[in-house]
């Protein structure tokens, strides 16, 4: 007879989940047909019920959304009704609303409990992470720009975003851009930290971040600090990055460019570093550049997607395989 704290209590206890059950009301017709049918769902003539989370239950509509579009093509029966249920049940988490269906969870009350140690973001790995959010990566950059604008004062404000660093010949892990925007009477600097960049460890991505206020520091004092379209970084911007607590070593391409943080400016900013790395989950492939080239085509198609959306193609490049409209997620057909 096991005990109370037995291996096989214990297993027993932690097996038992509390039930997640999602609920569509105010379905049309076409809409419970198409899920009639799908492995976990209950469907009456104005409601579907899912047993499991919403999800689970987005991830049971994908599946037949791929299934009917490999077999049947995106204009078969039933598959623009799936993509409004599919884009509800994405909508869901975040609140917005879709005319199609609404969206009720319940879940039902816990009869066990499971002790674990550690709270949850201590019992995140590197494959299991927190959802990713860009606003929170923005915002940790941005709150770590203010840090250093709090530290020196003459560096402006900017518009910081996170973009490609590979779309062009030349890859980058950021750029200061000055007079780039335009907010009511002013004009603000642009900084730019690439997404590729983010996989660098978060010290690296913090220098890039002080290179850019070296370069924006430059702009305020009418400093020329660079040369060769902005490649080659000369003496007078080496100086700029030791005054924010960079260490600046020469490259015989590109001048003093390459930085390294400082221990002690690491010291100083070591409460924006612990926020920026917690925001630091994700990170950005490079750009696929090159390959063959393709011959040209000028004997354009017209086709059209479910939306209905209208492009005009060329034959050949129809011919290499499907395109698919990123807001219906059919295939452009040829409209005969």
């Amino acid at each position: 007879m096991p005990t109370a704290n037995s291996p096989t209590t214990a297993t027993a206890a932690s097996s038992e989940r509390p039930a997640t059950t999602t609920k569509l009301t105010g379905l049309t017709w076409h809409n419970t047909r198409a899920l009639t049918g799908l492995d976990g769902w209950t469907v009456t003539k104005t409601t579907a019920t899912y047993n499991g989370s919403p999800t689970a239950a987005l991830e049971a509509v994908q599946q037949r959304m791929d299934h009917v579009r490999a077999t049947e093509g995106g204009r078969a029966t039933g598959y623009a009704s799936l993509i409004a249920v599919r884009n509800k049940l994405r909508e869901c988490s975040t609140g917005a609303s879709h005319p199609a269906v609404t969206v009720t969870v319940k879940r039902a009350k816990k009869t066990t409990t499971k002790t674990r140690t550690g709270s949850p973001k201590a019992r995140l790995t590197r494959k299991r992470q927190a959802e990713y959010t860009t606003a929170e990566l923005v915002s940790a950059l941005e709150a770590a720009w203010v840090a250093i604008r709090t530290n020196h004062t003459e560096i402006p404000a900017v518009v910081l975003i996170v973009g490609s660093g590979t779309a062009t010949k030349q890859a980058k892990y950021g750029h200061f851009a000055p007079v780039r925007w335009q907010h009511g009477e002013q004009r603000l600097a642009e900084v730019l930290i690439s997404g590729e960049g983010l996989k660098r460890p978060v010290e690296e991505v913090f220098t890039t971040l002080l290179h850019e206020a070296a370069h924006a520091l430059a702009d305020v004092r009418e400093i020329k600090d660079t040369s060769r379209q902005g490649r080659w970084h000369n003496q007078k911007f080496a100086e700029l990055a030791g005054e924010l607590g960079l260490d600046a070593t020469k490259d015989p391409k590109i001048g003093w460019s390459p930085c390294t943080l400082r221990k002690q400016t690491a010291i100083t900013y070591s409460g924006v570093l612990a926020d920026l790395k917690n925001a630091l989950i994700a990170y950005r492939h490079p750009e696929a550049l090159g390959g063959q080239a393709k011959k040209n085509n000028n004997n354009a198609v017209a086709c059209a997607c479910q939306c209905p959306r209208r492009i005009r193609v060329a034959k050949a490049v129809l011919a290499e395989g499907e395109i698919t409209c990123g807001i219906c997620e059919s295939t452009f057909e040829p409209d005969e």
